[in-house]
């Protein structure tokens, strides 16, 4: 009996799949001009599968199974992950941290670390025994509020887990300014960003996880709560959700905000770029004197385009809890979700244009054209990011695996104490009380300066009251 043939529909779709993911791939891949016609082929229709709202409460996380496996509703929030499910959940966000522990030739020791300072917006920390302790706090002009969130942050990565006692203890520098310090050479420092030659920075979480007021946005959960809400609608009282903003409904254009002279020779030629196209929402931004959009309206928008600033650009990772195509220039300054990102290929999940520009017209013009690409990739950054690598559970997990490689390369253990003048002294000051003691500090400054502006209208009344006596 002869074998029953593939009908000429299954031939036809088959290819027209096959053709459409090379396509795509070519497309996003290559950098040279094409032909503009080649855009109008292979429309696949694309239907993303919507999960229905439940009203039960997701079951606790099990702990230590082996066929244990992150779920977003459930674990997304979960600053508790067990060691293995952090492996298991987030296999590309310690790249950085495995860079770092392979690029030590020797092991880190304590003479190394007292040879450097504590400079403006450095802190020098330990870690003992799950709990976090200050040795030193440099000055903080811009910056104090950076540092307290990452302190807190850290804190609650460790307070999250039972058995944080049992982690290893270290002692390390850190950075609250964009700019990692000595990054290529010197004793290690913790920093929000670094580049590939920068051999002495280690990768941690930006202080945006936690908290970042200055800018107007509340707690990374707030921002990102409203910033769902808009996709996917906001939650009722019985538990299911209200529609949201679907991707198709969404505007055409691409947006960016942000203040050009912080890095001219790329965020310029973003703006010639963009400048009087209709898909474009690309404007010049100065704080303090032009309105501030707020992160969630982004959200409404199907396109952002994410620039490096003085270094990294702390947006980008907020911008990934929207449903929308992320469209970047190649970046030089690492954050440790870059290690996920995808620019090319069915499982894209961002655009990737030139430093110079000159490609994005063309790419925005195939998207905008071709929508049920541009969902493919926002449904797949949903998925890799707002659901996966940038959850508050990634952030938590990627502190202590940051504690246990660093401390992996150290060969010596920190001492919460030091001899002074024959005696036993406290060489450092837990957070909690550190934190405390700022706040009292505070308040008595503020009370003496009370004090001291009462005294100065008295002396003015006095003297006023004398004048008239006179």
């Amino acid at each position: 009996m002869l074998a029953q043939r593939p009908s000429f529909r299954v031939i036809v779709t088959a290819g027209a799949v096959a053709s459409l993911i090379l396509f795509t791939f070519l497309l996003f891949l290559g950098r040279g001009p094409r032909d503009i016609s080649s855009k109008y082929v292979l429309k696949t229709p694309y239907k993303p599968v919507k999960e229905k709202p439940t009203k039960e409460c997701p079951s606790p996380a099990p702990v230590h199974n082996e066929t244990w496996q992150f779920q977003t509703e459930r674990d997304a929030l979960n600053y508790g992950l067990s060691e293995e499910q952090c492996l298991s959940a987030f296999p590309k966000l310690f790249l950085e941290i495995d860079k770092s522990v392979a690029q030590r030739q020797q092991h880190i020791t304590f003479a190394e670390l007292e040879s450097r300072t504590v400079e403006d917006n450095q802190a020098r920390v330990i870690v003992h025994k799950g709990e976090v302790y200050i040795v030193e706090f440099g000055e903080m002009t811009n910056t104090a509020s950076r540092a307290r969130a990452t302190l807190l942050a850290l804190q609650r990565a460790l307070e999250a887990v039972p058995d944080r006692h049992l982690l290893p203890s270290i002692e390390f520098f850190f950075t609250a300014s964009d700019w990692p310090h000595d990054p290529e050479s010197g004793p290690p420092i913790f920093s929000y960003t670094k580049r590939d030659a920068h051999n002495a920075t280690w990768l941690m979480p930006d202080f945006g996880y936690y908290s970042w007021p200055e800018a107007s946005i509340s707690t990374y959960n707030e921002a990102r709560r409203r910033m769902i809400e808009i996709d996917e609608g906001e939650i009722n009282a019985d538990g299911t959700r209200s529609p949201g903003l679907a991707f198709q409904d969404k505007k055409k254009q691409l947006i960016w905000r942000g203040n050009v002279d912080t890095n001219k020779e790329i965020r310029g030629k973003l703006l010639e770029a963009s400048q009087g196209q209709s898909w474009a929402s690309v404007h010049h931004f100065v704080w303090g004197k032009d309105e501030v959009l707020p992160l969630e309206d982004h959200c409404r928008y199907m396109f952002a385009a994410q620039t490096e600033g003085h270094t990294y650009s702390g947006r980008g990772k907020y911008l990934l809890n929207c449903r929308m195509v992320l469209v970047a220039h190649s970046m030089i300054w690492r954050e440790a979700h870059h290690a996920a990102m995808i620019a090319s290929g069915p499982e894209a999940n961002y655009v990737e244009v030139g430093t110079d520009y000159s490609d994005l017209p063309r790419k925005m013009e195939f998207l905008i054209d071709n929508p049920e690409v541009a969902q493919r990739i926002a449904d797949n950054a949903v998925r890799t990011f707002r659901d996966r690598y940038i959850t508050p559970a990634a952030e938590a997990c990627y502190w202590r695996h940051l504690i246990r490689k660093y401390a992996s390369v150290c060969d010596f253990k920190p001492s919460l104490t030091q001899i002074k003048d024959g005696k036993k002294v406290p060489r450092a000051t837990h957070l909690e009380d550190w934190l405390l003691l700022k706040t009292m500090m505070k308040t008595d400054t503020q009370q003496k300066k009370k004090v001291e502006n009462i005294k100065t209208e008295n002396t003015k009344t006095e003297n006023t009251q004398n004048k008239e006596q006179t």
